[in-house]
């Protein structure tokens, strides 16, 4: 007989634990939804989402990329790319310009309204972020960042990349 108090449901007897389970799995899941709700909304005042933000940040980062180098970079498939370019190419905050090394290749480009947007949303992006780690030390944040990353790791998600944005690994999710 176990040390445990014991539940009984339709006669079944099993062991309850004196705490309840607590899972990674779950409270990674659930806290990362309400991080990225809330990150949305900080944004959505500005008219971004934030898989635009996280492409206006690498082309910045980039300027002068091609389209396919900045796809790589970010994890993202090559058709939803164009897609995620077409889109801020069309509200003129980003360009392609021909590569003169390459006629075949576009190079990226913010334009003067993609560089002022992406200003007011790291703005944001960065108050947000305080906001998120307000009780950690920078210690802290630190090591939980070191301890996600090797979570992240576990199930293929490689550093920098948004799971989100259509990497191929994560494709068949």
């Amino acid at each position: 007989m176990t040390d445990q108090p014991t539940r009984h449901h339709a006669g079944v007897e099993r062991a309850v634990p004196e705490q309840p389970f607590r899972s990674v799995g779950f409270t990674i899941s659930t806290t990362g939804y309400a991080i990225a709700k809330r990150f949305r909304q900080a944004l959505a005042p500005l008219g971004l989402e934030p898989r635009e933000f996280a492409l206006l940040r690498a082309v910045a980062s980039s300027e002068g990329v091609s389209q396919q180098a900045i796809a790589e970079q970010m994890g993202v498939a090559p058709s939803r790319m164009v897609a995620f370019v077409d889109g801020l190419e069309a509200r003129g905050l980003l360009e392609r310009r021909q590569n003169p090394d390459d006629r075949r290749a576009r190079a990226l480009f913010l334009t003067p309204a993609g560089r002022a947007l992406l200003e007011r949303a790291f703005t944001r992006a960065v108050e947000h972020e305080r906001t998120l780690c307000g009780e950690l030390t920078p210690e802290e944040r630190e090591r939980l960042l070191e301890l996600l990353a090797r979570v992240g790791a576990r199930v293929g998600i490689p550093p920098g990349v948004h799971a989100g944005m259509g990497h191929s690994a994560l494709a068949d999710e």
